[in-house]
């Protein structure tokens, strides 16, 4: 077990590239100089219902499985059993499982619309670990080649530079800028200072009730002690559980008046317009947060929201991980998703239905579906068929026996006699 030394964490993951390179200039982009970026997210994260919509995203993007596999014209011809397998889909680095790492990334890809992760190589240039990283400040420089490079300040005033080509990065809102996303910024914090002003005319309402609504005068010279005493027998009389009647009395030693204020009530419609505007600004629903949807939901929620995450990952990992000649022997890292998990089992069966007789489904992906342990050894993995069907070219074989050529006439039989 590798001993974890929090302390040396930068020099741990980065080695011996911390701090400056020599060479290295400002890197010049499209639109100027403005190379720098600065993580803000809008205080999207500091938000319930904005960490709710993150981490909704961020937990059901955990469950992607990110595979390496070999491609060969547009077919797996293997599923690759190798050590980058088990960092994708099982232990990234040493403190993160898998689903930690993804929805870590994810959750970083929707606070600050860009995520980073640092591959960490061997000196052959094997995989050894992927780091999503947290910094203050990144910076572009690039060398005489042109080759970019970033170089990350950290929280501890540490810096690392690192070739962009070491780093996975998506983005997302990439408009403006040449390399990042648009921060969140003013369209996010627009939405969350509304649900805050919701919220804070709630907190005012529940007050409200608490305010000075009457005073009692008292007519003559009594004594504080029994002024606390007429007023408690008072209030009892006229709000105590035993009044039902809501009229209260007094003797003609004090005198009632009732202060009129406008007391305000909250209507749920502003709550709710408010967190939906939150809602819809990250692509769910009050039904995919409370974990209520149906298998229709869902569907839509992972087509409009983790599918174009996964195809985002899939190709940055590939693009970055694989050198051009890998990739030219179709190697590939796939992040894929079980949508059929969450749907209902009247659908599963129609699924079941379609696919088996066709040969489209193992033994142990039937099972899966219905969600049954696997069956262990190659049985489980053979692939089920209905005999109801036949290639098209071996149908009259099939049927009758014979193939096509010996059901055109009797010249053949004629030349064996």
């Amino acid at each position: 077990m590798r001993k974890i030394q929090l302390r040396s964490m930068i020099r741990n993951i980065f080695g011996r590239i911390t701090g400056g390179q020599d060479g290295l200039t400002r890197a010049k982009l499209l639109n100027g100089w403005s190379n720098d970026y600065v993580p803000f997210d809008g205080e999207a994260y500091d938000n319930a219902t904005g960490r709710n919509c993150i981490d909704t995203i961020a937990r059901h993007a955990g469950k992607l499985h990110p595979r390496h596999i070999v491609l060969k014209n547009g077919n797996i011809v293997k599923n690759a059993d190798s050590k980058l397998q088990y960092i994708l889909s099982t232990r990234p680095n040493w403190i993160m499982t898998a689903s930690e790492f993804i929805e870590k990334i994810v959750a970083q890809y929707y606070c600050y619309n860009n995520l980073f992760v640092y591959i960490q190589r061997d000196m052959n240039g094997n995989v050894e670990a992927l780091w999503p990283l947290n910094f203050n400040n990144l910076e572009l420089f690039e060398d005489k080649k042109g080759n970019l490079y970033c170089r990350f300040t950290f929280g501890t005033g540490e810096q690392a530079t690192v070739p962009y080509e070491e780093m996975i990065h998506i983005r997302r809102h990439f408009n403006r800028d040449d390399v990042f996303g648009d921060p969140e910024g003013k369209i996010l914090r627009e939405d969350i200072n509304l649900l805050k002003a919701v919220k804070t005319a709630v907190i005012n309402v529940v007050k409200n009730f608490h305010k000075l609504r009457g005073i009692i005068q008292w007519t003559g010279t009594v004594r504080p002690e029994d002024q606390e005493s007429m007023w408690r027998k008072f209030v009892d009389s006229f709000a105590g559980p035993s009044n039902g009647s809501g009229i209260g009395s007094l003797d003609n030693r004090g005198k009632f008046q009732q202060l009129t204020t406008d007391t305000q009530t909250f209507e749920s419609g502003q709550m709710k317009f408010a967190r939906d505007n939150l809602y819809k600004y990250f692509g769910v629903s009050e039904e995919i947060v409370s974990g209520k949807f149906k298998e229709e939901e869902y569907q839509a929620f992972y087509e409009s929201v983790i599918a174009p995450i996964a195809i985002k990952l899939s190709q940055e990992f590939t693009e970055k991980i694989f050198t051009p000649k890998e990739r030219g022997f179709g190697n590939e890292i796939v992040f894929e998703g079980n949508r059929l998990a969450y749907m209902s089992t009247t659908s599963k069966v129609k699924i079941a239905e379609a696919m088996i007789p066709a040969g489209a489904i193992k033994r142990n992906e039937i099972r899966e579906l219905f969600g049954y342990a696997g069956l262990p050894g190659k049985e489980g993995e053979e692939i089920v068929v209905s005999l109801n069907y036949v290639k098209t070219k071996d149908q009259s074989l099939y049927q009758t026996g014979k193939d096509d050529d010996d059901s055109k006439g009797g010249d053949g039989d004629e030349k064996e006699d």
